[in-house]
């Protein structure tokens, strides 16, 4: 660990228990992040009948590691060979335990380090489903909110930082 710290490269630190991604990582500029191969989350798009467009955002619980009580997306660290959209939707059906079908418009990538990065998969599900009424340890509530709810709304920093790039993916596939 000591020799990776020196060349500047990232240490990861798996935990004794879980899949193959779970672990933090540490990185040369003193951040640490979850999910020794990268993580992923989804953001769920649906438009109805009458063109009302709405997206699914889960309450971050008060034992997660940062943004706890914040809004956020389902996600989590990858497993070993994961791609980002594989990760996504299993972390949603992990979280939520809703299989939902999906036509996947895009996604945004934000890098801590060249090594690592957060992959923010955007869908569009043509079934608004039920958020159910209880939720694993990870999310406390769950719900459907428009743009403008999600302005109003205590969001995640991170997924408030990506929130313009995500918009910009939905909006450059629906002129």
């Amino acid at each position: 660990m000591a020799q990776a710290a020196q060349k500047g490269e990232p240490v990861r630190v798996p935990v004794p228990w879980g899949a193959s991604g779970d672990g933090f990582v540490f990185f040369p500029n003193g951040e640490r992040r979850w999910g020794l191969h990268g993580a992923s989350g989804v953001f769920i798009r649906h438009v109805d009948t009458d063109g009302i467009e709405t997206f699914f955002l889960a309450q971050r619980g008060d034992n997660v590691e940062g943004g706890r009580s914040q809004w956020a997306l389902p996600g989590g660290a990858l497993e070993s060979g994961e791609t980002p959209v594989q990760g996504a939707l299993r972390e949603f059906r992990e979280e939520i335990e809703i299989d939902i079908q999906v036509d996947v418009l895009g996604h945004h990538a934000q890098h801590v380090h060249e090594t690592w990065a957060y992959t923010t998969v955007v869908v569009q599900v043509s079934d608004r489903f039920q958020p159910p009424d209880e939720l694993q340890w990870e999310n406390k509530a769950a719900g459907w909110f428009t743009r403008q709810e999600i302005a109003e709304l205590e969001t995640y920093d991170a997924f408030n930082d990506a929130l313009e790039y995500l918009f910009g993916i939905i909006d450059s596939e629906n002129p």
